[in-house]
């Protein structure tokens, strides 16, 4: 029942946080905050922080009126943007284009809006030498260590760098192992809407790697004030990059301060294997259907098959087909095109991602048993100061009919080799919700 491919416990100590705005702090009552007074109640630290929303442009002297709680000074100060678009060039504001425009499409651009703008506090956390990003789709498999030596410059030797899962495609960059590493990253080929060597490309906005800096999280207040993102045609942020999904918010923003903004030769930058870093199990091919799939078994019963375009540009991308990467060889993973655990997901039935699926999300439920026993063995059993500090904010299951429900909640008949008891069917109503802890111990 527990995971089959983790790797055990990484040299390096960590700290969780999870990033809110003030529609999800844990001081609201409603079903709002349950999910970080939740990440609060196992040991997360939540940090609260504006969206970095660019605003249109208000003059600072004008008062609240029933429609805006702060004027446009305080909202600034807050940590919002304030929009301030060239008058001239092929970013300026054209003629009869709406003050608003840009914020108003941020709203609803993407999975999560200018929600996914949140993401940049990574590089506010400042407390530590890396900062990891990761969706909450998202599960680690492996210890990180080698790829965090090498970004420290901390390797024992030239092998370690040399043995990294390194992308080399067409957008990948030389990096220069002599020095640390100031971000790494994977991109998403998936969202290119015209596969070509040159097509922009975004990076995958659930997985990311920093070195935070609070000089860099100013560069990116100042790109969304300029907000030079080109509308009709979508051209994207500086003209250039646009026109893949994300491309307004994390996903586009992220290039464009790399490539262009950051000045030059102050980055050092890794693209990663994408098969082996966030692993989403994809196709490395358009298909002939509107939206990517994986490599259909039977193309007469899916309605759709491969074509031979590959998403990154080349002619031969069989180097990259994670849909056939077995788990054991990735590091962490992202639940997109495999779906939801807690949805209890069939996988990609019917295609050669399905044993790279069920391998992934059956991992997923072992973790999940894992945290669960972790937390139901007697106290005396779990306590160890001298391991790590972090023992002793542990949080258990103390309650007698706590520990009952959790017993009952792994009786789910649905394929208990893969979904391991959590799930009584396929689809989101199928599955079993965790209990929470009773408490920390203090």
């Amino acid at each position: 029942m527990l995971p089959r491919y983790g790797g055990t416990g990484g040299r390096y100590r960590y700290k969780a946080y999870v990033i809110v705005d003030s529609s999800a702090s844990p001081t609201i009552k409603s079903e709002e905050g349950d999910c970080a007074r939740f990440m609060q109640s196992i040991g997360w630290t939540v940090l609260h922080r504006p969206p970095l929303v660019p605003l249109f442009p208000v003059p600072s002297d004008v008062s609240s009126t029933a429609d805006s709680s702060a004027t446009f000074d305080e909202l600034v100060k807050a940590g919002y943007v304030g929009v301030q678009r060239p008058k001239t060039g092929d970013t300026a504001r054209q003629p009869g284009e709406r003050l608003n425009k840009l914020p108003m499409f941020l709203y609803n651009e993407g999975c999560c809006g200018d929600t996914e703008l949140l993401k940049l506090h990574i590089y506010g956390i400042v407390g530590h030498e890396l900062a990891v990003h990761l969706d909450f789709d998202s599960l680690i498999l492996r210890p990180m260590d080698d790829l965090f030596d090498v970004m420290l410059g901390k390797q024992n030797d030239d092998k370690v760098a040399s043995s990294l899962a390194i992308a080399k495609l067409p957008h990948s960059k030389p990096v220069d192992f002599s020095r640390p590493i100031d971000a790494a990253f994977t991109r998403d080929y998936n969202s290119v809407k015209h596969p070509e060597a040159n097509s922009p490309v975004g990076y995958q906005g659930g997985f990311f790697i920093v070195r935070p800096s609070l000089a860099v999280l100013e560069r990116y207040r100042k790109i969304l004030q300029r907000g030079e993102f080109t509308l009709n045609p979508r051209k994207g942020w500086g003209n250039k990059h646009g026109n893949f999904y994300g491309d307004a918010t994390f996903q586009g923003i992220l290039p464009y301060y790399y490539e262009d903004i950051a000045p030059p030769g102050e980055h050092n930058e890794l693209e990663l294997d994408r098969c082996i870093y966030n692993q989403m199990a994809d196709n490395p091919r358009k298909s002939t259907h509107r939206f990517p799939r994986a490599t259909p078994l039977n193309p007469n019963i899916m309605g759709y098959e491969d074509t031979n375009i590959c998403r990154d540009g080349r002619k031969d991308c069989s180097d990259t087909d994670c849909q056939r990467m077995h788990p054991k060889d990735s590091i962490t993973a992202h639940f997109t095109f495999c779906g939801k655990p807690w949805h209890c997901s069939p996988g990609l039935p019917g295609t050669v991602a399905l044993e790279t699926c069920i391998g992934l999300l059956s991992e997923w439920y072992g973790v999940r048993r894992e945290l669960e026993d972790w937390w139901l063995l007697p106290r005396k059993e779990t306590i160890d100061e001298s391991i790590d500090v972090s023992f002793s904010q542990r949080s258990f299951y103390r309650d007698e009919q706590t520990i009952s429900r959790v017993h009952i909640k792994r009786q789910g008949p649905l394929q208990p080799d893969v979904y391991k008891g959590y799930c009584d069917a396929k689809g989101n109503s199928g599955y079993l919700n965790m209990m929470g802890p009773d408490g920390l111990k203090k």
